[in-house]
């Protein structure tokens, strides 16, 4: 046996368990923090756990996240009868900005506020757009941290995986009893 293969072996397991603890930090920051949706209430996204959710951070001056929502807002109507919803959270300095864009794109999903971008802080986000995806628990499945074709594609079929694992899962609890 190759005397360093325990190592190895444990280097992962610490990186593994270090991208969890990550992820977990990320889902408890997204979980309690304080939104404000543009019409003024307050909101958190723990409100929203059972259902799979996208959340997306944008801002009105970021041409791919303006590009990208019109996307979003299809897939919002297209998983809103199915269990998923997508979250769009703007970090613009003037809720007046996110309120004219989500206006002038009729968008239907639900947009909240970052007011003085405190949960883009306290996640340190790099770039925009980036997009979590929370399962049901409300724990971070996966990020993308760009609008590039292939990875909107991969964050799509994530959800959709989300998603018919869930129906799987309720049939196989609910099923018949002949």
């Amino acid at each position: 046996m190759n005397p360093m293969k325990p190592l190895i072996i444990s280097l992962g397991l610490v990186f593994a368990l270090a991208a969890g603890s990550a992820a977990a930090g990320e889902s408890e920051k997204l979980a309690t923090h304080e939104l404000t949706a543009l019409d003024g209430t307050k909101t958190k996204l723990s409100s929203y756990r059972g259902d799979v959710v996208v959340v997306n951070f944008w801002a009105s001056w970021c041409a791919p996240c303006l590009k990208e929502l019109p996307i979003m807002n299809d897939w919002h109507n297209a998983w809103a009868d199915r269990g998923a919803r997508v979250v769009a959270i703007s970090i613009d300095k003037e809720v007046r900005n996110a309120r004219r864009f989500a206006k002038k794109a009729n968008l239907s999903l639900t947009v909240l506020y970052d007011d003085s971008m405190r949960l883009a802080k306290a996640l340190d986000l790099s770039s925009l757009p980036c997009t979590f995806v929370l399962d049901r628990e409300g724990k971070v499945v996966t990020v993308i941290h760009s609008s590039k074709k292939e990875d909107l594609a991969a964050l799509h079929g994530t959800v959709e995986s989300l998603l018919a694992s869930a129906t799987i899962s309720r049939s196989s609890t609910h099923g018949d009893t002949q």
